[in-house]
């Protein structure tokens, strides 16, 4: 049961401002970026209509910064550090786990390593306090007339939802580091096939070449519309290890090829 407090707060009431923001965040990302690139792009880290990071950042700032709520200098403030911290370390944990680099501001002044950069936080933090001043009093309404009985329900129901939805993502992350392992191996024994046949005929070359051509063909075939929406998520999706970048960036390219637009 979630009839207890924590912070002050309801633990039923902030699971509901998790649920709400994070679909808040998926619907605020996913405008942006399909307003950009003329197209439904379909963002954030799971593949369902939410961004997790928004419904802990919200659920963060809303504990947090309650006690600062009404001097909107402080809230301002510690708006803006509680979001670069928060998305400092998620872009962190992100890489160290998947050796992947998910967004990047590294072209943007007065950034930390491309994980944060003062424009996008100044950014969060007036979108923060529009959050808290106003929008909040909207959402809190509106999870006050959830009927308790129903509303655990549906907790449950969307917790097992989140889960089955990060399952499903995690896999798909692993499969690219997969691929990406595969092509870079595919890739080493090209090479070396190619040294030793250097001096051979031109049918040999040929013959060798469409060797490899067509490994690489099975090989992405076989991935690459598990994948298409993960680079249409994170279209800054860098590899961890700089050797691996180029081959990042082909398979990026030969699934936007193969896969359908949107």
């Amino acid at each position: 049961m979630l009839n207890f407090t924590l912070f002050g707060f309801q633990v039923f009431d902030l699971a509901y401002y998790f649920i709400i923001y994070a679909f808040f965040g998926w619907l605020l990302e996913t405008v942006y970026a399909s307003l950009l690139d003329g197209r439904f792009i379909n963002r954030g880290f799971l593949h369902g209509p939410f961004c997790p990071i928004y419904g802990f950042g919200s659920v963060l700032l809303i504990v947090a910064l309650h006690p600062v709520l009404e001097n909107v200098i402080l809230l301002f403030i510690g708006a803006v550090v509680l979001t670069s911290v928060l998305e400092y370390l998620t872009g962190l944990v992100l890489e160290k786990i998947f050796d992947h680099k998910w967004w990047d501001y590294s072209n943007r002044r007065f950034n930390i390593r491309g994980m944060v950069c003062l424009r996008f936080s100044i950014y969060w933090g007036i979108i923060s306090i529009l959050m808290l001043k106003y929008l909040q009093l909207e959402v809190d309404q509106l999870v006050g007339k959830i009927p308790y009985q129903y509303g655990l329900l549906g907790i449950y129901v969307l917790g097992l939802y989140f889960l089955v939805d990060f399952v499903q993502t995690l896999r798909t992350v692993i499969e690219l580091k997969e691929l990406i392992t595969h092509a870079q191996r595919l890739t080493l024994e090209g090479r070396e096939k190619l040294e030793q046949i250097k001096e051979s005929s031109v049918e040999g070359l040929e013959a060798t070449l469409g060797e490899i051509k067509a490994q690489y063909e099975a090989l992405y075939a076989r991935r690459g519309a598990r994948h298409h929406r993960l680079f249409n998520a994170f279209p800054n999706l860098k590899a961890k290890v700089r050797h691996n970048e180029r081959i990042l960036k082909n398979i990026r390219d030969r699934f936007n090829q193969m896969s359908p637009k949107g």
